[in-house]
C-alpha cells in the first residue's frame, strides 16, 4: 500500500477510516479494508505510491471488481459524471463509496458524481449486495425503469440489505423515468438525506416504487430527511403485489406537484412521523384517505399539511 511521507501511524489510520458526516464521526473502512480511488477523467497525474490507496480507476466498476467481501474497502470518486452503457453492479459486500469533499450544497453534490446511464435496458445501476453510498448521482435513461435498483430478492447479507444511501443525488436531466429509485424486495435499508429531483417533468410513476422480489417484500426500510423535488405523481408508492412490512418515513420534504404517497391497495406497516407536505391532508397528499390508509395497517403522527 502507498503511504504519504511523512505520516504517523496514528494520521494514517484517522485518513484511512474517519469522515465525519453530517457532525457524526463514522468509520467507513475496515482494520484490513483497501482504499481505492476513481478519477473519470483518467488524468489522476501521480502514482498510488504518492498517496493512500491501493489503486487508482478510470471507471467505478474497476475500482468495485477490485474490492473483496467483508474485507471493509472503501471507494473515494474524484468529481466526474460517469456515463455507462451498462449498469454500474454494486455487488462486494461491506462496501463503501464516496464522493469526495466538494465545497458546494449536499443536494448538488451527486450532479458533480454522476453515474449516468445512457442504456434504455436498465437502470445506471443495481445494488445486490450490503454496502453504503455517500454523496453520489443517479440517472438513468430506462423509460419504464428507475436510475438505481436495490434488489434483496436472495435476503439476508447475500442480496440487496442492509444498505444505506447518504447525500445521494437521483437526477432527472430531462429525460423521462418511471422511478428514480426502486427497492425490490429489501431489508434493513436506509435512505437518507437523499434528493430526487424530478425537475419538470417529473416520474410516471413515483420517485421511489416498492416492488415484491420473489417472496420477499420491502422489510423495515427507512427513509429519512429526504427531499422530492416535483414528483409530479407520487413521491413513494407500493408496487401491485408489494409487501411491505415495518418502515419508517420521518422528516422529509415534498416540493412542487405531485402527492406524498400511494398504498395502491397493498396493506403495510409503514409509520409516517414528521413529514412537510405542501398539500392538504387525506387524498390532497395521499392515494387514499388517513382513515383508509391506518385501516390497512398505515399509521401517521405529526406531519404537516398546507395552510
Amino acid at each position: 500500500m502507498g503511504i504519504k511521507a511523512g505520516s504517523s501511524f496514528a494520521d494514517r489510520i484517522a485518513d484511512r477510516t474517519n469522515d465525519n458526516v453530517n457532525g457524526r464521526l463514522d468509520s467507513h473502512v475496515g482494520v484490513d479494508g483497501r482504499v481505492f480511488l476513481v478519477d473519470p477523467s483518467s488524468s489522476v497525474g501521480y502514482a498510488s505510491s504518492d498517496l493512500l490507496y491501493d489503486g487508482l480507476f478510470s471507471n467505478l466498476q474497476s475500482a468495485i471488481d477490485a474490492c473483496d467481501n467483508w474485507r471493509g474497502d472503501k471507494i473515494i470518486c474524484k468529481a466526474g459524471n460517469q456515463t455507462v452503457t451498462t449498469a454500474v453492479t454494486f455487488d462486494v459486500k461491506g462496501l463503501t463509496v464516496q464522493s469526495e469533499g466538494m465545497g458546494i450544497p449536499t443536494d448538488a453534490g451527486g450532479e458533480r458524481f454522476m453515474i449516468y446511464g445512457s442504456h434504455t435496458d436498465g437502470p445506471a445501476a443495481i445494488i445486490s449486495a450490503p454496502c453504503k453510498i455517500i454523496g453520489m448521482g443517479f440517472c438513468g435513461s430506462e423509460t419504464a425503469g428507475g436510475s438505481l435498483e436495490i434488489d434483496g430478492e436472495t435476503g439476508g447479507f447475500d442480496g440487496g440489505n442492509f444498505v444505506h444511501l447518504l447525500n445521494c443525488r437521483f437526477s432527472h436531466w430531462g429525460i423521462a423515468k418511471a422511478y428514480a429509485l426502486i427497492l425490490q424486495g429489501t431489508g434493513d435499508v436506509r435512505i437518507e438525506n437523499c434528493y430526487f429531483d424530478g425537475y419538470t417533468a417529473g416520474y410516471t410513476t413515483a420517485a421511489i416504487e416498492c416492488q415484491l422480489a420473489g417472496s420477499s417484500g420491502t422489510h423495515a426500510t427507512d427513509i429519512v430527511g429526504c427531499k422530492f423535488m416535483n414528483p409530479t405523481t407520487y413521491a413513494l408508492k407500493m408496487a401491485t403485489s408489494s409487501v411491505p412490512v415495518r418502515g419508517i418515513v420521518e422528516g422529509n420534504r415534498l416540493v412542487g406537484s405531485g402527492k406524498f404517497f400511494d398504498d395502491n391497495d397493498i396493506d403495510g406497516s409503514w409509520v409516517f412521523y414528521d413529514n412537510w407536505l405542501p398539500t392538504a391532508t387525506d387524498t390532497g397528499s395521499y392515494g387514499d384517505t388517513v382513515d383508509n390508509l391506518q385501516a390497512a395497517g398505515y399509521n401517521f403522527a405529526g406531519n404537516h399539511y398546507a395552510e
